[in-house]
């Protein structure tokens, strides 16, 4: 008997579901068989996971260091305990063979967490001095608050853990929007780290283009970042700077492919 997989978008801590219950197809692109389905989030549900990255921001940017750095650790632990569920998780979602997320992709991501973990407590310090009599200058560092952020289909695991490590280890809350095709791994990369994080720190949601439209037209964000392609990099963009938001593009990915004469394309 198939089991179908119904993810439901993971805000301050839960699996909820969205306010239409509209879903998308998952679809395994080795099989072609259609074993679950998504969520479509539209802008009620972005507004309301959005409050609550804010809610959160509140008492998780006044962490220190250390206890970020404790946490991510803990996250990769559990990351590499929980290895097997999420091997699966990524390969019958992306169709790659297993040795590639098991051996390489997996590992880099676990490696990520702990590389950011220990990046927390090394923080650049700006330089300070007397510019005028009687007045110290000097160069305070502190987390933007709330960071939204949007992944492509080609990494899903690997991607979402180099946008969130970061931007956790630095203090802030995050939002998180996987490629609508491949949701799966980052949807069980929450719920690992929800397990650890105070609630609303790690959220996700499930949706397409629109609901990353929404995503960075919300006031919340003091970030928006995007792996995706130059038009949809521009349109974000466009979209952060009407309200000055920062903006981290990572865009035009190439990923060049050979196929042979004697390939059994059929």
């Amino acid at each position: 008997m198939t089991t179908t997989l119904e993810l439901q978008n993971f805000v301050g801590g839960e699996r909820v579901g969205t306010v239409s219950g509209a879903t998308l197809p998952l679809v395994d692109p080795s099989s072609g068989e259609e074993y679950g389905t998504s969520p479509l989030t539209r802008w009620t549900d972005v507004d309301e996971v959005m409050r609550t990255a804010g809610a959160a921001a509140r008492s998780w940017t006044q962490t220190t260091p250390g206890q970020r750095q404790r946490m991510l650790l803990r996250i990769a632990e559990a990351l590499e305990e929980r290895s097997e569920e999420l091997v699966v998780a990524e390969c019958r979602n992306t169709g790659k063979p297993w040795a590639v997320v098991r051996e390489q992709e997996l590992p880099q991501a676990i490696d990520l967490l702990r590389f950011y973990a220990a990046a927390a407590r090394v923080q650049e310090a700006g330089a300070a001095g007397e510019y005028e009599p009687g007045h110290t200058s000097f160069a305070r560092r502190e987390p933007i608050g709330v960071c939204a952020q949007v992944t492509s289909w080609t990494h899903p695991l690997l991607l979402a853990v180099a946008r969130i490590a970061p931007a956790l280890a630095a203090g802030n809350t995050v939002v998180l929007k996987p490629a609508e095709t491949t949701p799966v791994s980052a949807s069980l990369l929450a719920g690992i780290a929800g397990e650890v994080l105070p609630p609303g720190v790690l959220n996700l949601i499930c949706g397409d283009r629109d609901s990353g439209r929404a995503m960075v037209a919300h006031e919340a964000p003091g970030m928006f970042s995007i792996t995706g392609t130059v038009r949809s990099g521009m349109e974000v963009a466009a979209s952060a700077a009407a309200d000055l938001k920062r903006a981290h593009l990572q865009l035009g990915g190439k990923a060049p492919a050979v196929v042979f004469d004697d390939a059994d394309v059929e």
